[in-house]
């Protein structure tokens, strides 16, 4: 997957980056509005666990999607 993802071009890593970011923050985001109710504020390294789980599956999943996508 890597060399395909390095054939496409530094366009496509930053279609990865930003696409995969953007979904990860917005997933984060929502996963801890869900859990402040339930269980109160979370620490800070819960915080940044769920965030960096959530930017690294979107970079991983959703990311080269937006990547070929915007090449079409």
């Amino acid at each position: 997957m890597a060399v395909a993802i390095a054939r496409l071009g530094n366009s496509a890593l930053r279609w990865i980056v930003f696409a995969g970011g953007g979904w990860g923050l917005t997933m984060a985001t929502g996963f801890l509005a869900i859990n402040v109710p339930q269980c109160g504020l979370p620490c800070p390294a819960d915080v940044l666990t769920m965030t960096a789980i959530c930017v690294g599956t979107g970079m991983l999943t959703v990311g080269p999607f937006a990547a070929i996508a915007a090449r079409r």
